[in-house]
């Protein structure tokens, strides 16, 4: 009996690794970017003073077009002078909604030279050639986001948006009662904003992330050459990473991206704290510009980040929104898979030490345990060892 024990304890133990790769499902970029969009044309329901165009109009006026670069353009009339008397003008702008859904199990990678904001410039509530005071950039409101249908019974990931004079991106999500961020920001680089997802809570204000990297909205983000925000909405939580254009990692503009490779996220929502497939439906990809509204506009805002007057004062002056547009490399979605590989764990030998003898290996941190024993065998103190050992591996992403 005890020479059975040695010869046991003389193998190495064949363990199952869940490994996750990506597929591509969807790919938005080039002359055939705005396929596949519908372009919403109801009164804004952010209270903003625009006005969305179909997608003949849009691309008529050159709101949505292809430039020399083969990048897309998504803008805002920046040519029309409003009569400062009506008090009903919107300017022409763009919100196109995907036809295809992005499901739980999806990497959605956004990659962008320029993203909205207000003019570089001086800008004016008066014609240009009269004297102008005003700070720069506000009333503009970007966004590039998730939302499922029935809002907010299906959820919203936002990814890119912010407003006025905001110099970094925000992450956040709403929802229906019950999700939350964790009270702490373990697992993330970004700055903890607030915890409560419910949409009733605080105006519908969300459980937001903000950006601690430099450059990743307004003028600065644009002054980089942009760059690459990916988002990995996943049952087990939900991620979003930003990369300024010089630190975009290689594989993430190759045909098999893998976020574990990626180091930590800049905003981490954990299913432990907000169960994704409670909360999120199947979502569609979102891309608008709004002007004040809701958010840019709201007086408490549009103050206290350095804009004076009224945010619509703006509004009139076609020259204020030279700088409001999107100009977008890529869009594009992938798909989870997961696979099983096998690899030969290291067994305690008699005198203490490890040995392995690997058969295949395919190493990820997207694991949904890090190691899974075959047969369920249970070698009690053996293992604690080897177990503790493992139990330092990073936090699973996906």
């Amino acid at each position: 009996m005890h020479s059975f024990v040695l010869s046991v304890l003389s193998l190495s133990l064949p363990l199952v690794v869940q490994c996750t790769t990506y597929t591509l499902a969807t790919s938005y970029e080039g002359s055939t970017f705005f396929n596949g969009w519908s372009f919403s044309t109801a009164p804004d329901k952010n209270y903003g003073y625009v006005s969305f165009q179909s997608q003949a109009v849009a691309t008529s006026q050159k709101l949505a077009y292809t430039n020399d670069a083969g990048n897309a353009i998504i803008k805002i009339d920046n040519t029309t002078v409003g009569n400062v008397n009506d008090t009903t003008f919107g300017r022409a702008s763009v919100f196109m909604t995907s036809n295809a859904a992005v499901n739980p199990g999806s990497l959605v990678l956004f990659d962008a030279v320029h993203i909205p904001y207000g003019v570089s410039h001086p800008h004016c509530s008066a014609p240009a050639s009269d004297s102008c005071t005003m700070p720069v950039q506000c009333s503009v409101w970007p966004a590039f986001f998730l939302m499922g249908n029935d809002w907010p019974n299906n959820g919203e990931i936002d990814i890119v948006e912010n407003v006025n004079l905001a110099t970094s991106a925000q992450y956040s999500l709403h929802t229906l009662n019950g999700c939350t961020h964790p009270s702490s920001s373990s697992g993330e680089s970004g700055t903890l904003v607030s915890t409560d997802c419910y949409n009733a809570t605080n105006g519908n204000q969300g459980c937001i992330v903000r950006e601690s990297q430099a450059n990743s909205f307004g003028s600065g983000f644009s002054s980089v050459g942009g760059g690459g925000f990916a988002t990995l909405f996943s049952e087990s939580g939900i991620s979003t990473w930003f990369f300024p254009r010089a630190s975009i990692p290689s594989d993430f503009t190759s045909s098999s991206p893998n976020p574990s490779n990626w180091g930590l996220p800049s905003a981490y929502y954990p299913s432990s704290a907000c169960n994704v497939t409670q909360f999120f439906g199947p979502q569609s990809i979102i891309i608008d510009i709004d002007i004040c509204g809701a958010w840019a506009g709201v007086a408490s805002v549009y103050n206290s980040g350095g804009c004076t007057g009224n945010c619509v004062d703006l509004l009139k002056n076609p020259t204020n929104y030279d700088t409001a547009y999107f100009e977008i490399k890529s869009l594009k979605v992938f798909t989870e898979n997961t696979s099983n590989g096998s690899v030969t764990a290291p067994i305690p030998s008699q005198s203490g030490t490890t040995t392995a003898s690997p058969s295949s290996t395919n190493k990820s941190s997207a694991m949904s345990t890090p190691w899974k024993m075959i047969g369920g065998l249970a070698w009690g103190s053996l293992f604690s060892h080897w177990l503790h050992r493992t139990s330092t591996l990073p936090p699973e992403v996906s």
